[in-house]
């Protein structure tokens, strides 16, 4: 079975199970409504695992740690003698380098590190 096809048969698992909950179709509704309610998840989680891994995906697992996320006042917490600011790490004695991922949590900082983390979990697929 392809990708596909699997992405298919549970979005037909989803609409079928929407259908009966919609119609209260069974002879025990309430046993029913649980079980197509639980089937209905199960669809929802298998197509959430099959569907190509998005920008927003990787940012929601990778939200990033106090020192390479700014607060809400824009400031980042230093760790050590660096910090981290605009994808830079900054130390008190040398010059800014650019960096694509926190040293810290290995939250991606740049969109080149964004789109290298998105290729990381397609080739997993």
């Amino acid at each position: 079975m392809t990708w596909e096809e699997a992405i298919a048969l549970f979005e037909k698992q989803l609409t079928a199970a929407q259908v009966v909950l919609d119609s209260g179709f069974g002879s025990n509704p309430g046993e029913n409504n649980s079980l197509y309610r639980r089937r209905k998840e199960m669809a929802e989680i298998a197509l959430s695992a099959l569907r190509p891994v998005s920008r927003e995906r990787v940012e929601k697992v990778w939200s990033g740690c106090p020192y390479c996320k700014e607060d809400s006042d824009g400031y980042v917490q230093k760790f050590g003698a660096y910090s981290i600011q605009n994808g830079e790490l900054t130390t008190g004695h040398c010059k800014p380098q650019k960096i694509k991922f926190c040293p810290h949590c290995s939250s991606p900082l740049t969109d080149e590190a964004v789109e290298m983390v998105m290729e990381r979990m397609e080739t997993i697929r």
